[in-house]
């Protein structure tokens, strides 16, 4: 059996699948901010959910730039102790089989693409918005090459070393350094209409990158409807002058479970 996992800023997913199409229910956790407590917690849940059977291989997102060889996590803003640490060594020793390491936005990016809102495109542009945000290109159903990974949440909306990222705007921790206090605690649609024109300029920027034929929207701040997203398309039909008409842009359809979708779709590679 495999252990499939998605491990975000805030939340980490724990799942347990004995077949190429389907996985158990999955047992959530607060992600450790230190790195040894995650790997502690990781191999007490997995062999729990094991139940006894014998644990073949894993897959795993974490949130972060993982190197090219999917062995380490290079950079985690939202997980600073994690940083340089070898990811899938540590976690292939808890659970005593071989681990592949991902993005945790690519992971949900792949699942999307395979088993929820965009399954039959050819050319995706997958973004989610949670604490961060984050995203991968899928061309013909696999994740796109890609030299360090797809770190779009990082762009600069700005021409000077100092102009703020995208993050910064339109996220979770973003918005909660603005306003101090949690996204989930902001009433004001004020505040909400001007994330959603922020985060669409942002995204015109990633679809005049990536080109793609449908747009598939993630992460808590979409799932839980907090950025109104007909307030996205008025904005990016405003911004979009380059193109003769916007994506079709959907909503992601697996909720956040999307990540996990993505680690059975590798796992069964």
């Amino acid at each position: 059996m495999n252990i499939l996992a998605d491990i975000g800023g805030t939340h980490m997913r724990i799942a347990a699948s004995d077949a190429h199409d389907s996985f158990e229910e999955p047992i959530i956790f607060d992600t450790p901010a230190e790195f040894d407590a995650a790997v502690e917690l990781f191999a007490s849940a997995a062999h729990d959910i094991a139940k006894g059977r014998i644990i073949t291989g894993g897959v795993i997102g974490v949130a972060g730039l993982v190197s090219a060889n999917r062995q380490t996590l290079l950079k985690a803003p939202h997980l600073r102790d994690w940083e340089g640490k070898e990811v899938a060594a540590a976690f292939g020793r808890a659970i005593g089989a071989p681990v592949r390491l991902e993005n945790d936005a690519a992971l949900a990016a792949i699942g999307e693409a395979q088993h929820g809102a965009g399954k039959e495109a050819l050319i995706i542009a997958y973004v989610t918005v949670g604490t961060g945000i984050g995203g991968a290109r899928i061309v013909d159903g696999h994740i796109d090459r890609a030299a360090f990974g797809f770190e779009i949440g990082h762009q600069r909306l700005g021409s000077d070393s100092s102009a703020p990222e995208w993050e910064t705007f339109a996220s979770g921790s973003g918005l909660e350094k603005r306003y101090g206090k949690p996204s989930r605690e902001l009433t004001d649609p004020a505040i909400w209409q001007e994330c959603a024109d922020h985060f669409a300029i942002g995204l015109y920027n990633t679809i005049l990158h990536w080109s793609p034929d449908r747009v598939v929207l993630g992460g808590s701040l979409f799932t839980e409807k907090a950025i109104p997203l007909e307030r996205v398309r008025e904005t990016l039909r405003s911004a979009a002058t380059a193109l003769n008409d916007i994506p079709d842009i959907r909503l992601a359809t697996l909720g956040d479970r999307s990540g996990l979708y993505g680690a059975l779709t590798l796992s069964a590679a």
